[in-house]
């Protein structure tokens, strides 16, 4: 393929996902699943994704039932993301699935991992997760938190980078997050 048509694909692709994230956040609940299937995204019909989620790539991604993520969040889906149920991720927090060699001089290569969250985890405002990092079930990241390691079960996590404050304590939850507003885009 030449040069100049790589190019102008990778400027159309870019362009479609700029439409697909606009689209998004003026489509009401009810017709993002036909936005979600059209993207190859897995999104149980209960889970909410407010207006101003940013997707980076279609399909890769699975959202679990009641699931909430709220404006302002990346999914830098293009390494994968797998979203349990009954998991909270609050605004402007960010999940990250690619990045460059850092040590490769000569071409800054990319490299990508997938990401994981299990059921009941919860995301606070700004927190942000690095590619490879699975949160197991229960896992609370504390606002701001930048998790570059995995976290087990129940765990609370914080800081820059993210350490251990303790256990969610509790038992395993059992609530629903049935958040879905008209107008809350």
């Amino acid at each position: 393929m030449p040069r100049w048509l790589q190019y102008l694909r990778s400027q159309a692709y870019f362009i479609g996902l700029k439409a697909i994230n606009t689209v998004h956040g003026l489509l009401p609940f009810c017709l993002r699943p036909v936005l979600y299937k059209a993207c190859h995204f897995d999104i149980a019909p209960s889970a909410t994704l407010q207006g101003g989620v940013r997707f980076f790539h279609v399909g890769r991604l699975a959202v679990g039932d009641d699931t909430v993520i709220n404006r302002g969040v990346v999914l830098d889906n293009r390494g994968g993301i797998a979203i349990g149920a009954h998991v909270s991720i609050a605004h402007d927090a960010r999940i990250y699935t690619m990045g460059h060699q850092v040590h490769d001089p000569a071409s800054f290569a990319t490299k990508s991992q997938p990401v994981r969250i299990d059921d009941y985890a919860v995301l606070f405002a700004g927190a942000m997760l690095m590619p490879g990092v699975h949160l197991g079930e229960g896992t609370v990241v504390m606002a701001g938190a930048v998790v570059t390691r995995s976290v087990p079960p129940y765990r609370i996590v914080g800081g820059n980078p993210a350490a251990d404050l303790g256990p969610r304590e509790g038992g395993r939850p059992s609530y629903t997050l049935r958040r879905r507003f008209w107008l809350a885009h």
